[in-house]
């Protein structure tokens, strides 16, 4: 599929999904929150979910977490346009609470069909949520991180979520690492 063919595709299931009501949080959302960046990145990040400025902007990582990760992106040589970051679920949960199993239940096919049209080499899932359902495990970040997994040609690489590091920065080391 062509650079083009790629955008078109990724803008096409934006437009068939935006309007989501599968479930409750489509309810308090503000904006849905597709994802952003490049139709033919080789490296993809996921996250969990949106957050408070997320959901008022309808781009994922725009909050104090974001602009960590735009540094993080900085320090390997990569600008955010040049890869694409989505999240496990496209609506904020109430109060920045976990997402529950029948939210990522219902939103997972919309970021495994984001990976197959993106086809990114190298998927970073950012926290426990993205990487146990990318991974297919229930086993914890700290158990995981640091490593590489081969899933359907993709390598995936779980790493700390940037938010998580704002609350205990004593893992921002750790994080760099992962980077």
């Amino acid at each position: 599929m062509g650079d083009y063919d790629k955008r078109e595709k990724l803008k096409e299931f934006y437009l068939k999904i935006r309007d989501c009501q599968e479930c409750e949080l489509s309810r308090s959302r503000t904006k849905f929150v597709f994802g952003s960046g490049s139709a033919y990145a080789p490296v993809m990040f996921v996250g969990e979910a949106p957050g408070k400025n997320e959901d008022l902007q309808g781009l994922p990582f725009v909050g104090q977490a974001g602009k960590l990760l735009d540094e993080l992106l900085d320090s390997i040589g990569f600008d955010r346009s040049e890869v694409f970051i989505a999240n496990v679920l496209k609506c904020r949960p109430p109060g920045n609470r976990d997402p529950r199993i029948e939210e990522i239940n219902t939103c997972k096919s919309y970021l495994l069909e984001q990976i197959k049209i993106i086809d990114p080499k190298i998927i970073c899932t950012l926290g426990k949520f993205s990487t146990n359902l990318l991974l297919n495990t229930d086993k914890g970040i700290n158990t995981l991180r640091g490593k590489v997994f081969k899933v359907d040609s993709r390598i995936i690489m779980p790493i700390n979520h940037p938010a998580a590091v704002l609350y205990t920065p004593s893992r921002m080391e750790i994080l760099k690492q992962d980077f």
